[in-house]
């Protein structure tokens, strides 16, 4: 028998297998999902529920099968994976991820299922991608303390320009309002910089170094609410402040501690379209939800572990509305889901995990069988003040404070 023949043999055994496949061996629409994750746990009306996760292609993309490999050949043996996430961002069905150790934006598309990566070559190559955002005309501004710029790739994810952050610098995060670009540096200086978007020239310097309201010890994150105020996550004060866009104080929350209400280690602040106020702790590996006019404390979710939904030492979240399209089908059916949380994980098998905050109707119950949980595992967990360093143990107000730096 000839290779064509053969050829054609093989490939019409494997096509009649995978139409049996398709016909016998797929899961019918109604049947029942197992239990979900939710936050907080019933009785609690639950507000946010675990959705899946990912960390590179293998989630992202369609598992080949021995067919394609005979077809198309075997794929590379390199990994397509994250190496090491800090910062997150996403926009219609687009998770974007600064890998801090790969050096690049990991692009995890949930809409059409691909994974690449971008900022690894050219004039936008990326040295060291700390903190991403994206902006209402879908521009994507990666901070990059090593170039010390604000680099700027447009709606294609193309290469646009980079704006450079006055010295000394180490700026750590951005928030985007209107024509400004507010950098967070936290150097000596411990301040926020702010820029015109237009021609990059620094408009003004908020902050400072110190521990009163309105000054900085090594601050980790910054965003702008609907509102228009500044959240700033104030890490070895160990609080979050809400600031005017002028820097005047309006109020700060958080003391040094593992209870709800303090924090170990603040990391990423975000703040939802309905007003709540997200903050990630690095230390006792949850997230917080504040309300945004006065600061108190609502809830929390996550925790530390290794399963699905737990959190490894996270380092921020981004919020988005506009890719839940994209996760319906991980979403209880009774759940109304308003906007999804995508937090990152710097180490453990999720590195990103997807949450979705929403509601049951009024009276609504949950079954014991549609509810899973976290399993509890010891408080005693490594910190890591930064994805350079090696953990250490979390300070107490006596100690002397490390560096925390991303």
């Amino acid at each position: 028998m000839s290779v064509w023949k053969r050829f054609l043999l093989r490939l019409s055994v494997s096509l009649s297998l995978i139409l049996v496949a398709s016909v016998f061996g797929c899961q019918s629409a109604g049947e029942p999902r197992g239990p979900a994750m939710f936050f907080p746990s019933p009785p609690t009306p639950p507000r946010v529920q675990f959705l899946t996760w990912a960390s590179g292609a293998e989630q992202i993309e369609p598992q080949r099968t021995a067919f394609d490999d005979f077809v198309l050949g075997e794929e590379p043996g390199h990994r397509r994976r994250i190496d090491k996430p800090y910062g997150i961002a996403a926009r219609d069905g687009v998770v974007y991820v600064c890998d801090t150790k790969g050096l690049c934006l990991s692009r995890l598309d949930f809409k059409n299922n691909t994974y690449s990566t971008m900022g690894g070559r050219g004039p936008g190559r990326l040295r060291k991608p700390i903190n991403v955002v994206i902006d209402p005309l879908d521009y994507k501004f990666v901070v990059d303390p090593v170039r010390k710029q604000v680099v700027v790739f447009d709606p294609q994810d193309k290469y646009v320009k980079a704006f450079d952050v006055p010295k000394p610098c180490r700026p750590v995060d951005v928030a985007i309002y209107k024509n400004e670009i507010y950098v967070l540096d936290n150097d000596e200086t411990c301040q926020i910089v702010v820029l015109d978007r237009l021609t990059g020239d620094v408009l003004r310097a908020l902050g400072g170094p110190g521990g009163e309201p309105g000054q900085f010890k090594l601050p980790n994150s910054i965003c702008i609410g609907p509102q228009g105020f500044l959240y700033v996550s104030d890490t070895h004060n160990f609080r979050i402040q809400k600031l005017t866009r002028d820097g005047e104080p309006v109020w700060t929350r958080g003391t040094v501690g593992r209870r709800l209400g303090q924090f170990g280690r603040p990391r990423g602040v975000r703040v939802g379209p309905n007003g709540i106020v997200y903050v990630v702790d690095g230390a006792s590996e949850i997230v917080q939800m504040f309300d945004i006019e006065k600061g108190q404390l609502l809830m929390r979710f996550g925790g530390p572990g290794t399963v699905p939904g737990s959190l490894v030492l996270p380092s921020t979240l981004t919020i988005d509305d506009s890719s839940l399209p994209y996760f319906e089908q991980y979403i209880h059916k009774d759940f109304d889901a308003e906007y999804l949380l995508f937090v990152a994980n710097q180490y453990g098998p999720h590195l990103v995990n997807v949450y979705a905050f929403g509601s049951f109707p009024e009276g609504y119950q949950l079954s014991e069988s549609e509810v899973e949980t976290l399993p509890v595992v010891s408080s005693e967990r490594r910190d890591i003040d930064s994805p350079e360093k090696e953990p250490e143990p979390v300070a107490t107000p006596n100690q002397s404070q490390p560096e925390d730096h991303p």
